[in-house]
């Protein structure tokens, strides 16, 4: 069993009162990945410029010997950081199999509240496989996707996953990542991160064909009530007690989960028929064939 814990870090910086605050608190966040006990941590929104991950590495896994994958995706919308991207750290060997970039959805770029032009912030996955030796190999798939109902169409309609645009796009998104992770060799593994929707059981469970980890209701993972920080695992691979700690002034709560190999299949034991216990005819005479038909 290994746990993989997962968090959006916002570049390190908390929400205040007036958006997010200047200073770097890594440190808060790394208080709280120290009682996590996880063996991969995949973070969103690094600081990609500094040595954010490691900092967060050391503090979940401390004395370990790590291993470390990160990707730059965008400019940062977040005061006093330059570049945001996804990383992973592994307290196994990891394996780095290729970036993903998803494409932007065709919307219009708009503050959902103001309606000023925003930048889209391109989003994406990075996929590594980390080895576990004995218990074999585990790819693990973590990013971000792109947060549409941060946007509003010019007439002032809101995106959403769950219809128009929106839905299509989160569609045609699961399709594409389908295909990109098939390219990858991706067989045996998770998907986790920050998926910003409301419904994503219904792209990466339905359309990917993967196994939520959470349940029914799934818990919040932000402060507004929302789940969208989460994680799918392929069905040969099962999660256990899922958990989510709170980092006070974080706009995304910190979530670790327990993955284990699922059990083979008990063998079915059929139920011995009479006729199997009826002793077989002899074999077939030289000359002859089975059923009573003569070879020529």
């Amino acid at each position: 069993m290994i746990s993989i814990a997962f968090a959006n870090v916002a570049g390190g910086r908390l929400v205040g009162p007036d958006g997010y605050a200047g200073a770097d608190r890594t440190a808060d966040f790394g208080r709280a990945l120290a009682g996590m006990r996880a063996d991969v941590l995949i973070v969103t929104e690094l600081d990609t410029r500094g040595d954010q991950l490691e900092r967060l590495g050391a503090a979940a896994m401390p004395g370990r010997e790590l291993s470390f994958a990160r990707q730059e995706f965008s400019d940062s919308h977040i005061p006093g950081v330059e570049r945001l991207g996804v990383g992973i750290v592994s307290a196994y060997p990891l394996t780095e199999l290729e970036r993903i970039d998803l494409p932007d959805p065709p919307i219009d770029y708009l503050h959902w509240r103001t309606g000023e032009p925003m930048d889209p912030h391109p989003k994406g996955f990075v996929v590594a496989r980390a080895d576990l030796g004995p218990s074999g190999a585990v790819d693990i798939v973590g990013g971000q996707v792109c947060p549409i109902h941060m946007f509003r169409s010019a007439e002032g309609v809101e995106y959403s996953y769950r219809e128009g645009v929106g839905h299509s796009y989160g569609m045609e998104m699961a399709e594409y990542l389908k295909e990109e992770l098939a390219a990858r060799g991706v067989r045996r593994g998770v998907v986790a991160g920050d998926l910003n929707m409301p419904n994503p059981r219904e792209f990466f469970g339905e359309r990917l064909g993967l196994v939520d980890a959470f349940g029914d209701p799934p818990p919040a993972t932000t402060p507004d009530g929302r789940s969208v920080d989460r994680l799918f695992c392929t069905r040969d691979l099962v999660t256990r007690e899922a958990e989510v700690v709170q980092v006070p002034g974080a706009d995304h709560h910190l979530v670790v989960c327990r993955l284990d190999r699922r059990p083979p299949d008990p063998p079915t034991i059929g139920r011995i028929r009479e006729q199997d216990l009826v002793k077989p005819s002899a074999r077939p005479l030289p000359g002859t064939s089975p059923r009573g038909f003569t070879r020529s």
